[in-house]
């Protein structure tokens, strides 16, 4: 069966007609054999060889290099065609596979992966279908870790960016030869059972000092019991779960109350839950942990601005702070509307 494949290949190998479009471009077969990084020789073997397929000359050497002959002029025109169908199917196969970019390596806490990351992931995924002039594509690989793993993985290399938090009262991880960029401020709420609530009477972290608490992962948990001990009280954990839908879950069955950030209900909200806004909750800091060699890389620079632009923490360019929040809520339970944007408030 003679397909156009099976005739291509009688004519001559398809890569001797590239290293021919690389001789005229080169316009000596010596410089082509430089560029190469192949012999000179090779490359007259393999002319010699394309020209007897052929059945025709396609260049004339002469002191200076070669001249193209008419029939090599209609080859170079096909050799280019080759060439621009072979690093077209790169490009295409790139923007479809993140073939051809820089693999980055990504590690976050669940509640960032659920949210920001795969907002800004996919941002980052609907531009690169908009621009066909780029032959690169970005690819990302994601996994999820808490700040003390991730950040082992970093420094073990396993990944290339981490995603971290840490509590407005602590000093902010460091690693060196990384960078940390700050990705901003996201707030603590106090959730409690609506029902246990009506009348607005939680205003405090002292005002739940007898109640049974659902805790979060090991970094969260820590953070909550030194709150509460500053509040005057030690908590009393009758639940530990780090999944923010489970948090969520059993403090809306009234099984406890709980410290969450905001972020963590900004993608996934539970009903049956008051959200109190206390200033003396504070806020983590979200950051990315980023290689020095690495911080200028286009992939890093277009993912931090996509992050940028999802508003990580979920509290926009003009969000009050925790005091303005926790008076803003206590007017809101007094003239019975929400705040936050929690439709259950």
């Amino acid at each position: 069966m003679a397909t156009v494949f099976e005739q291509a290949l009688d004519l001559g190998e398809p890569k001797r007609l590239l290293i021919f479009g690389a001789i005229a471009e080169s316009g000596s077969i010596g410089a082509a054999a430089r560029e190469l990084g192949w012999s000179q020789p090779a490359l007259s073997q393999h002319m010699n060889a394309l020209e007897r397929d052929l059945g025709v000359t396609l260049f004339d050497r002469t002191p200076r290099g070669i001249r193209l002959t008419t029939a090599g002029q209609l080859a170079r025109i096909r050799a280019n065609e080759v060439a621009a169908s072979v690093t077209g199917l790169r490009s295409d196969l790139a923007k479809a596979f993140g073939l051809g970019g820089r693999n980055v390596r990504l590690a976050g806490f669940p509640s960032f992966v659920i949210g920001p990351l795969a907002a800004a992931l996919g941002r980052l995924e609907a531009n690169a279908g908009t621009q066909t002039d780029s032959p690169l594509h970005h690819s990302y690989e994601v996994s999820e870790a808490e700040p003390p793993e991730a950040l082992r993985l970093l420094d073990d290399g396993a990944i290339d960016i981490a995603f971290l938090f840490h509590h407005e009262d602590e000093a902010p991880p460091e690693l060196a030869g990384h960078m940390t960029v700050d990705l901003g401020a996201d707030h603590l709420d106090l959730l409690v059972p609506e029902r246990w609530n009506r009348a607005g009477q939680i205003q405090h972290l002292n005002d739940v000092a007898e109640l049974p608490w659902i805790m979060g992962c090991v970094r969260c948990r820590s953070t909550a019991e030194r709150l509460c001990r500053t509040a005057g009280f030690e908590p009393r954990t009758r639940h530990i779960t780090d999944n923010p839908g489970a948090i969520q879950s059993l403090v809306s069955n009234g099984l406890g109350v709980a410290l969450l950030p905001r972020s963590a209900r900004r993608y996934s909200q539970i009903p049956g839950i008051d959200p109190i806004a206390l200033a003396e909750a504070g806020a983590r800091r979200v950051t990315a942990m980023i290689p020095d060699g690495l911080a200028d890389a286009s992939e890093v620079v277009d993912l931090i601005d996509a992050l940028r632009a999802s508003d990580v923490t979920g509290g926009g360019p003009g969000a009050a702070t925790g005091s303005e929040e926790a008076e803003a809520t206590t007017r809101a339970r007094a003239t019975g509307t929400s705040t936050d944007g929690y439709g259950d408030s």
